[in-house]
């Protein structure tokens, strides 16, 4: 029955997010197999490199798996890539149906391994709970119909909409909640971008303390090649996972850094670094996700690109004025119609603070 598929399909999709923050470029993936009302074995995706949910699950099965329901949020992979494809899996062990919540956008994989089931007589049922799948894989399929990372705007922010005093000084606006809810974001995403004026007023680490196996990668957006050598984020990273974008190419702190194998990428430019350009990139270089942490200014250019995808505003019960910097510069906008808005939102209480997320509206370029 649709209630039953829908209950094992929403312990796939939370078996899939064990892997949050490990799997990329990889999908989440999670598996269960159910035989005569009963779960006999589940499976997640762990890594990009180690088994897929499916086989993961297929594995631990001691006896047969004929008469049984494997249920999975994503089309089961059909190609050979670091592991074998989980449709010969399927097909060996005897599996019977299959009930998965989404077609896979990978050329590679659409309909192809839901279509290998068919033709050996495996019941395919696939839609469902397709929405909250969807949602959970929102970074892979941006990645994969698009070749860009999939990028998220975050702030803190006062009711006013201040991110900071004039004097720059932040910490804290928000509360201990809503930080530790920030570092699970980063523990989703490869890497975390800020502009220089973070790092020269705040010189933050940029780690993700909620998981010390995340070896999250840095970015710096440096126009006038002004970050400190001894910065805190050198410190407790490798240098290869570090990338300052810069148009100051003699600049003697970028060429002391890029001595040190930190990846210096030049750009011609006076004004700012080219975003879209620093986004592709980062793409080429293996880097599916991005969070902005940044200042006004980063923000404020970012947001004219339109390059963001979704936003975490973190929201304080507090006011600052005129006293304060605005987390978002001038837009260029002449009519309210033209505003930046959100979709698809949430909003969660964090303590004493409000998290308010959802879709960029101008983004139409994938389903969600």
């Amino acid at each position: 029955m649709k209630n039953n598929d829908e209950f094992y399909m929403s312990m796939a999709i939370e078996l899939a997010k064990k892997g949050l923050g490990h799997t990329s470029p990889n999908p989440l993936v999670g598996c269960v197999i159910v035989k005569n009302g009963r779960v006999i074995s589940t499976g997640w995706h762990k890594k990009a490199g180690l088994d897929h949910a499916e086989a993961m699950a297929l594995k631990k099965i001691k006896y047969s798996a004929k008469g049984s329901t494997l249920y999975v949020n994503l089309e089961p992979c059909c190609h050979w890539g670091k592991t074998p494809p989980c449709t010969d899996a399927i097909i060996k062990y005897g599996v019977n149906k299959v009930v998965s919540a989404m077609t896979d956008p990978n050329p590679l994989v659409k309909a192809c391994g839901h279509g290998q089931l068919k033709k050996h007589g495996i019941k395919v049922i696939t839609g469902v709970l397709e929405k909250q799948a969807r949602k959970l894989n929102r970074f892979f399929i941006r990645n994969i119909t698009e070749k860009k990372p999939y990028i998220i705007m975050k702030a803190g922010i006062s009711l006013d909409g201040k991110m900071a005093l004039s004097n720059g000084v932040s910490r804290w606006i928000t509360g201990e909640q809503a930080r530790e809810y920030d570092q699970n974001l980063r523990k989703e995403c490869d890497a975390i971008a800020v502009g220089i004026g973070t790092i020269l007023k705040d010189n933050p680490y940029l780690d993700c303390r909620v998981d010390k196996t995340k070896k999250i990668k840095k970015v710096v957006f440096d126009t006038h090649g002004r970050t400190p050598f001894n910065a805190n984020i050198f410190k407790f990273s490798d240098p290869r996972d570090i990338y300052i974008f810069s148009g100051a190419k003699g600049a003697a702190e970028i060429k002391t850094l890029s001595k040190r194998g930190v990846n210096v990428i030049i750009q011609k430019c006076k004004s700012g670094i080219k975003l879209e350009e620093a986004s592709g990139y980062l793409f080429s270089s293996g880097i599916r996700s991005l969070l902005v942490e940044g200042g006004g200014t980063i923000h404020t250019a970012f947001l004219k690109e339109k390059l963001y995808d979704e936003a975490g505003i973190y929201i304080a019960p507090i006011f600052i004025g005129n006293d304060g910097m605005a987390f978002a510069g001038n837009l260029g906008l002449k009519n309210l119609k033209d505003a930046y808005s959100l979709k698809n939102t949430d909003v969660i209480k964090l303590g004493q603070d409000i998290l308010i997320k959802g879709e960029f509206s101008y983004v139409q370029r994938y389903n969600i």
